[in-house]
């Protein structure tokens, strides 16, 4: 490991460490003073898997690795939506997991977990790093997505629309709803953000340091299940970087994948097409209907 590495606390992007570290605080400052209400549970929880699977099958399995196709409407449920998790846009997000596909395990990968727990589970967002604001995005085909007018529109209105999709819209729904604003913010809107970024953030660090690699050992991928409950289905990522345009991240039937259930049920109704699925084995690609 080069000097440079050894000296990230030099480089912290105070944006994001603002965020990542005062939203907790916030929540933990004011949670005291404001019940969390059994309706507002609930709320928080739904709140929480509609925007975890904007990311999954919106972010992740469509536009960073082209899955599927998806109609209009569905791509504009996932942008609108997705921007309430507060993972940036489309196109960074994108970016940056296509880079962390093609230079896995190197100094080009943004999330490299050669560079410990800590840096590939949250210290790459909260530094700048010559791999993520930089060289590490060259080389990484993004013309598609500059195609897709969806993602364009998003990019252009991001920060407006992240603000209201996190936080106005959550609170808004229990005051409305149950008359709870406050709760709503809180719960639903400040500590669901922070609860889905830790869970997306396990993917990069905990899915290649514990687990097991039935498919692949040429990199650190690993399964672990327990995070697949926890990740919509995101947990089998040692499949996912052998097979990364496959819909399925979990390819058995008995494998917890609900983001690849979704996608399924999408698609018998016609909201989704050209679905890929990739033989074990083989490494033939299978474009139809079929878990």
């Amino acid at each position: 490991m080069d000097s440079s590495h050894k000296l990230w606390w030099k480089r912290v992007h105070l944006r994001y460490f603002a965020a990542n570290v005062g939203l907790p605080l916030f929540v933990l400052y004011h949670a005291p003073a404001i019940a969390f209400q059994g309706k507002t549970r609930v709320w928080t929880l739904i709140y929480a898997f509609v925007t975890g699977l904007s990311i999954t099958a919106g972010y992740h399995r469509l536009w960073s690795h082209q899955s599927y196709k998806a109609c209009l409407a569905l791509r504009i449920f996932f942008a609108v939506v997705g921007a309430g998790a507060l993972q940036l846009p489309i196109r960074m997000w994108a970016a940056d997991h296509r880079a962390h596909h093609r230079f896995t395990d190197t100094d080009r990968d943004p999330y490299n977990s050669r560079r410990g727990l800590f840096y590939s589970h949250i210290g790459w967002i909260l530094t700048y790093d010559s791999s993520r604001f930089g060289k590490g995005s060259e080389g990484v085909d993004l013309s598609d997505l500059d195609r897709d007018a969806v993602v364009v529109w998003q990019r252009r209105a991001y920060y407006p629309l992240a603000g209201l999709m996190a936080f106005v819209f959550p609170a808004c729904v229990a005051g409305w709803l149950w008359d709870d604003w406050a709760g709503g913010f809180l719960y639903a809107g400040c500590l669901r953000v922070v609860i889905v970024w830790h869970v997306s953030y396990c993917i990069n660090s905990l899915a290649h340091w514990a687990g097991h690699q039935p498919y692949s050992a040429r990199n650190t991928s690993r399964n672990h299940a327990l995070l697949a409950v926890l990740t919509l289905g995101e947990g089998y990522h040692n499949y996912h970087h052998a097979f990364p345009r496959d819909y399925r991240n979990g390819p058995q039937w008995c494998d917890f994948d609900p983001t690849k259930w979704w996608i399924y049920w999408w698609e018998v109704v016609g909201l989704v097409w050209d679905v890929k699925r990739f033989q074990v084995g083989t490494g033939e690609a299978k474009v139809g209907i079929g878990l």
